[in-house]
């Protein structure tokens, strides 16, 4: 966002709910502010206001990681409905492959490849008025034994080389925002600091925190 605009997403899903902030931020002078209403629906029904990224396709291949970034901040604790806030897909076939998912201040990370994995819960992680930091290493198979991801959030590993089918067909490419299964209320998020690149250390966010790796 720091271009002032939104240009560097490749698509935004309802673009009306997405909006470029000096406030807050988490790095730079800009932000995305995300706002779902229940009028915002997809033609299959979903409540969802969302930013798109679309690696280059010979990043996300068979044997190929990708390593990619954001950073989330809720202004007030979110419904203890689902909420999809951050998830991989495949193209042209919309598979979910991966996703971090919110109930309330809830937060679970799913693969759903060869069967949907519960892989880290935690039941009190998406504190209101506070950024958060959620980073991810995918290494890209359609073999199960081969594919994986790890995830750490505000710092610290929670999820450490979890086996999953990650390549359904190819390219994969990334939402963040909010997906809910219903309408409901009007919920706003914030988003900053998207990074997809080559290294950990690339994506990963400027301040205190430091990776640990698992």
């Amino acid at each position: 966002m720091e271009t002032g605009g939104l240009g560097q997403w490749g698509y935004l899903l309802n673009a009306r709910g997405v909006s470029v902030v000096s406030s807050p931020v988490a790095q730079g002078r800009y932000a995305a502010r995300v706002e779902l209403r229940p009028d915002d629906l997809w033609p299959n029904g979903l409540n969802r206001v969302e930013l798109e990224h679309k690696p280059a396709p010979d990043t996300v291949g068979e044997g190929r990681q990708t390593f990619f970034a954001w950073s989330l901040f809720v202004p007030a604790a979110l419904s203890a409905s689902r909420h999809q806030i951050g998830y991989w897909e495949s193209y042209p076939s919309y598979r979910q492959i991966m996703a971090l998912e919110a109930r309330g201040r809830a937060l679970a990370f799913v693969t759903r490849l060869p069967e949907e994995q519960v892989h880290w819960t935690a039941s009190d992680a998406l504190t209101p008025n506070v950024w958060h930091r959620v980073v991810m290493r995918v290494g890209w198979s359609v073999d199960p034994a081969q594919g994986f991801v790890d995830v750490w959030f505000d710092g610290a590993p929670v999820v450490v080389h979890a086996g999953a089918r990650t390549l359904w067909d190819a390219p994969n490419f990334v939402h963040v925002g909010l997906l809910r299964d219903r309408p409901e209320p009007t919920e706003v998020m914030f988003v900053d600091a998207a990074v997809e690149a080559a290294s950990l250390q690339a994506v990963w966010s400027a301040g205190d925190l430091a990776p640990a790796k698992p």
